[in-house]
């Protein structure tokens, strides 16, 4: 048996370069003797017997997956998962009949996970392993999630608890919760200065001459929105471009006003159309719920942001979060403790608490979810 902890497994024609950059980054975490990559056998070598020992000595079996993964074919036009002597199979198989093994799942270069009936039998099961994700703008934070999974399956001794992390990827990886904590102070600051910013337009409405001037207001308040909310959409792309080294910050800086300019004139449309024609006779109780409707649009327009910025596979998950993190904000504070956000104030406080509730849960969302991904334990059918 081999004593190597770490064994990567990877389809040459496809995934060399990032089975190589990954090999690079393991070995300065854990050492050389540590990490496994290439089965070079010499001449005359059985290599199911060496494939079995070398894989059967490891800890964790890290699949690197590419986008051609399952349906790379060999000269002869056959499917090379579908050779019993394929290598990328052999080591796969293994890993999955030893108990001992963990396969880890990697996707590089956008692939999916394949699905069970795209895969021979016998490595149907790697298709239930949650997988982990790594991507270009975000791989030192992607790669210390992996590391966080190695370190817990790696055997004292054996460099799974160096004190001196890599500095490829700890250096510059927040932890989760200073991530979370970063963002959620970025947005509560840039939405308080969003909402000073915009406060002039909030004061020429005319809200005691309603009937002749619906149209105006609507318009008005649409603009007050949009003012408010580009701040936050701004600030909050171009800080996760930084973070991820994702693009450069003025195409980031684009996308958040954009996104902030609609978000806040959806809410804002949602909003006045329902309340403005009404001639004033919307009760506090009224507004308050009509507010549900245009916060939801407010944090899902957030939520979608960051979960692009994060990973367009979670863009979903971010918007379902941020505009629940939006209406409850609006259940508790509002309708529960009956806060009427009288005088500006008050309207910049509530709106600051309410973007902060939104990205802190949308951020802690995906940090969630990445952690659910980067434990190959967690079984959840595809």
């Amino acid at each position: 048996m081999s004593d190597q902890k770490v064994f990567i497994c990877y389809r040459r024609q496809e995934t060399a370069a990032h089975a190589g950059r990954l090999y690079d980054a393991i070995v300065a975490r854990f050492g050389e003797e540590n990490v496994f990559m290439d089965v070079e056998m010499p001449p005359g070598v059985d290599f199911v017997e060496r494939i079995t020992s070398v894989v059967s000595g490891c800890v964790a079996l890290i699949v690197v997956i590419g986008p051609s993964w399952a349906a790379a074919a060999d000269g002869g036009g056959r499917r090379r998962l579908d050779d019993p002597a394929d290598f990328v199979r052999l080591e796969v198989e293994t890993g999955l009949r030893q108990q001992e093994v963990t396969p880890i799942p990697v996707l590089v270069s956008s692939a999916r996970m394949p699905r069970q009936e795209e895969l021979p039998q016998d490595l149907q099961p790697l298709a239930r392993r949650n997988a982990l994700e790594l991507s270009e703008g975000r791989w030192n934070y992607d790669v210390g999630r992996l590391f966080g999974r190695l370190e817990e399956l790696l055997p004292a001794g054996s460099g799974g608890a160096q004190p001196a992390p890599a500095p490829e990827v700890r250096s510059e990886t927040p932890s989760d919760l200073h991530l979370v904590a970063e963002g959620t102070a970025l947005a509560a600051v840039s939405a308080a200065a969003g909402r000073l910013l915009a406060e002039p337009i909030l004061k020429s409405i005319e809200w005691d001459d309603l009937e002749r001037s619906v149209g105006g207001n609507i318009a008005t308040l649409t603009a007050y929105s949009v003012v408010a909310v580009v701040p936050v959409g701004v600030a909050l792309a171009i800080w996760l471009a930084l973070r991820w080294r994702r693009g450069p910050p003025g195409a980031a800086a684009a996308q958040g006003l954009l996104v902030g300019a609609v978000a806040g004139a959806l809410s804002a449309l949602f909003w006045g159309a329902l309340v403005f024609p009404r001639e004033g006779a919307a009760t506090f109780h009224d507004e308050a719920m009509i507010q549900l409707g245009a916060l939801a649009l407010f944090g899902g327009g957030l939520g979608w942001l960051i979960g692009r910025r994060w990973g367009s596979h979670r863009t979903g998950a971010a918007v379902a979060v941020g505009a629940s993190a939006a209406v409850l904000f609006q259940l508790v504070f509002v309708l529960g403790l009956n806060w009427e956000n009288d005088g500006s104030g008050e309207l910049v406080i509530s709106y600051a608490i309410t973007t902060a509730m939104v990205v802190a849960g949308t951020l802690g969302a995906m940090v969630a979810l990445d952690r659910s991904a980067t434990s190959s334990a967690a079984v959840g059918a595809r």
